[in-house]
């Protein structure tokens, strides 16, 4: 099952006439990620046909404004249109007293079951442990308590190799039985399923929000499928990245390089820059396989390694 990684907006600070602040959903196939919920996000998910009904769970980077201010408006949405099924979500110290405050001053009751996880860790933690992936936080280096996220894949069934399978002009009832654990004859010789199994490593993406570069970075986010690393500065801007506690895009592909990650999607540019592919040029210098994030553009996880733009 390949991920959907969902831009909603990509830009730092403040929306701009066509950038907007930070919010992505990621599809795991049945199940959403929101993570983080800048100013209009649930309008950028209904220009782009998202189910947010499908959302069951948020991870917010932090309170800075830009990565939450479109929470109190979706979860009020929820609520007026009588959701039921249970929202998770999940943020540093501080998120619960936020959700209650912004909706409970405004007279609302929400209508479904919210829970709320806050974090406040030192190093990389499992704060979500699911049917089929795990999510893990870690922290970053910014002006106010700031974490990452790993989403990690379980691998929690078989997967056959389909030319295999077709070499060997399996019929379902041999394959049945190989899932079921028996030994099958194919041309006078035994098999067993982990001939025809299908190995491969679990999807896995992270999300580096906010953050000024620091080496440990590299392991918390390591192979990794998809990386998606806040650059709100060119190299040129360093010291005021640095000041800001912010990264460039040469420091974030050296986040990705250290990581040794498949691919790395740049995003949270500063609205300085009128045009942004000098981001991808400067990244490439360190990092192969580099794209931009901006809102309504999607990225296909693979679960072979690869990322593309859709």
């Amino acid at each position: 099952m390949n991920w959907i990684l969902n831009i909603l907006g990509a830009n730092s600070a403040v929306p701009t006439r066509n950038r907007f602040p930070s919010g992505q959903v990621l599809d795991l196939g049945g199940t959403s990620l929101l993570i983080d919920c800048g100013e209009g996000s649930q309008l950028r998910m209904l220009e782009q046909r998202i189910k947010k009904t499908r959302i069951s769970y948020v991870l917010i980077s932090h309170l800075h404004g830009d990565h939450i201010y479109g929470l109190p408006g979706l979860l009020t949405s929820y609520n007026l249109f009588s959701r039921t099924l249970p929202l998770c979500i999940v943020g540093p110290v501080g998120i619960k007293r936020f959700v209650d405050n912004t909706i409970g001053i405004t007279g609302h009751e929400l209508s479904y079951p919210v829970e709320i996880i806050e974090i406040d860790g030192t190093t990389k933690e499992l704060v979500l442990d699911k049917d089929t992936f795990k999510v893990y936080s870690f922290p970053l280096e910014h002006r106010i308590p700031t974490y990452g996220y790993q989403i990690v894949e379980k691998m929690n069934r078989v997967y056959l190799d389909k030319e295999k399978i077709a070499k060997y002009k399996l019929t379902d009832s041999k394959i049945k039985s190989l899932l079921d654990g028996e030994t099958i004859k194919v041309n006078g010789v035994n098999w067993d399923l982990s001939f025809f199994e299908r190995t491969r490593t679990p999807i896995s993406y992270s999300y580096v929000s906010d953050t000024k570069y620091f080496s440990q970075c590299g392991e918390y986010i390591e192979k990794s499928t998809a990386l998606y690393h806040e650059s709100t500065f060119l190299e040129k801007d360093k010291a005021l990245a640095t000041e800001r506690y912010h990264s460039t895009a040469k420091e974030a592909a050296t986040c990705a390089m250290n990581g040794q990650v498949g691919g790395l999607i740049l995003g949270h540019f500063s609205s300085r820059y009128k045009t942004l592919e000098s981001f991808r040029s400067e990244a490439e210098v360190i990092f192969k396989d580099v794209f931009l994030a901006s809102n309504g553009k999607s990225f296909l996880i693979f679960d072979d390694g690869r990322i593309s733009e859709v």
